[in-house]
C-alpha cells in the first residue's frame, strides 16, 4: 500500500547496495518452489494403504498449486524487475531522442540530456539529471508520475508539459495539456495548461508562456531578463563544442532576445556584438568572457 511503499521508497533510497539487492531477490521467485530431500514434493507419511489414492492426489494438486504459483512469480517478477531496476536513457548534442515508456508515456528528449526511469507499483519517476525533456504522461490514479530535477519535483497523474533545466539548478517547466504540481523546499504550485513558472532557490515564479514554449524542440528559445548562463546551457544542447563562460559577471548578465539556438555559434556571435562580452576559440571550446 502506499505506506508501505513509502518506506521502501526510503530503504531502496537510503544504500545502493539495498538497490542492487531488491532485483537480485526478486528475481529468486522464478526458481519455484524448494526441493526437500533431492525430491521436488514433500514426502507423506503412508499409513494406509487405503489413503494412497487420496494422498497422490492431494499430493498432484499441491504440485500443481505450487507450480502454478511459482509460475505467477515469475511474471510478476519479470514484470517488476523490468520496471523496477532504473533504466537511463540519453542524447547527443544536437539529438533528440523519443522514449516510448512501459505505461504507454512518452518522452520527447532534447539535445544533450538525460534521463532516469523507474516504475514501481505505487508510483512512476523520471530522473532529469541534464537537459530538457517533454513529457507526454499516460493517467494512472494509483500511480503519481514524479519528475525529479534536483531540488524541484513536477508530479503528475497524466499530461502533458515541459522540463527544462536550467544553470545553478533553476528549473523552468510549462504545461501543454493537463495541470502539474511543482514542488520546491520554498513552496508549491499548481499549474493548469497554458501556464509556466521558473523555479529557483528563491521560490517558484510564475512567468509568461510562449508559442516557442510549446514548440521548444523547434529550436527556438525566448530569453526575459534571463542570466546569459541560462542561454549558454540551451545553447549547449546544440552545439558540438564545449561552452565556457569565465567570470560571474557574464554568467549573470541578463539577457533579452529571441534566439536560435539550434544554431550555437550565429547566437554566440550575436550576444558578442550585442552584449559587454568577449568571446573566443581556442582548444576547441567557446570561451567568454568579460572585457579586460
Amino acid at each position: 500500500d502506499a505506506r508501505e511503499g513509502a518506506a521502501f521508497d526510503r530503504w531502496m533510497r537510503g544504500d545502493p547496495d539495498n538497490r542492487e539487492a531488491f532485483p537480485a531477490m526478486a528475481a529468486l521467485w522464478d526458481d519455484g518452489f524448494p526441493e526437500r530431500d533431492g525430491r521436488t514434493e514433500p514426502a507423506l507419511p503412508d499409513r494406509s494403504t487405503s489413503l494412497v489414492a487420496d494422498r497422490h492426489a492431494g499430493r498432484r494438486r499441491w504440485v500443481a498449486a505450487s507450480l502454478f504459483g511459482a509460475s505467477a512469480a515469475a511474471l510478476i517478477a519479470g514484470a517488476l524487475i523490468s520496471t523496477a531496476w532504473p533504466r537511463s536513457y540519453s542524447s547527443l548534442p544536437g539529438q533528440q531522442t523519443a522514449i516510448q515508456l512501459a505505461d504507454g508515456s512518452s518522452v520527447h528528449l532534447g539535445g544533450n540530456s538525460r534521463i532516469e526511469v523507474q516504475y514501481l507499483p505505487w508510483r512512476r519517476t523520471v530522473r532529469l539529471e541534464r537537459g530538457e525533456a517533454g513529457f507526454d504522461v499516460t493517467h494512472d490514479i494509483n500511480r503519481p508520475f514524479d519528475v525529479d530535477v534536483g531540488k524541484v519535483d513536477v508530479v503528475v497523474l497524466g499530461t502533458a508539459f515541459h522540463v527544462d533545466r536550467l544553470a545553478h539548478g533553476r528549473v523552468g517547466v510549462a504545461v501543454t495539456r493537463g495541470a502539474v504540481d511543482v514542488r520546491t523546499n520554498k513552496g508549491d504550485d499548481r499549474l493548469a495548461a497554458g501556464h509556466a513558472v521558473l523555479a529557483t532557490d528563491r521560490g517558484i515564479e510564475r512567468i509568461a508562456m510562449q508559442v516557442e514554449d510549446s514548440q521548444w524542440s523547434a529550436g527556438w528559445f525566448v530569453a526575459r531578463n534571463i542570466p546569459l548562463s541560462d542561454l549558454v546551457e540551451k545553447l549547449r544542447r546544440y552545439s558540438k563544442m564545449p561552452i565556457e563562460i569565465s567570470d560571474e559577471k557574464s554568467e549573470n548578465m541578463l539577457i533579452v532576445g529571441r534566439f536560435n539556438v539550434s544554431d550555437p555559434e550565429t547566437v554566440l556571435k550575436g550576444i558578442e556584438s550585442s552584449y559587454d562580452i568577449e568571446l573566443t576559440r581556442r582548444a576547441g571550446a567557446y570561451r567568454i568572457s568579460s572585457p579586460n
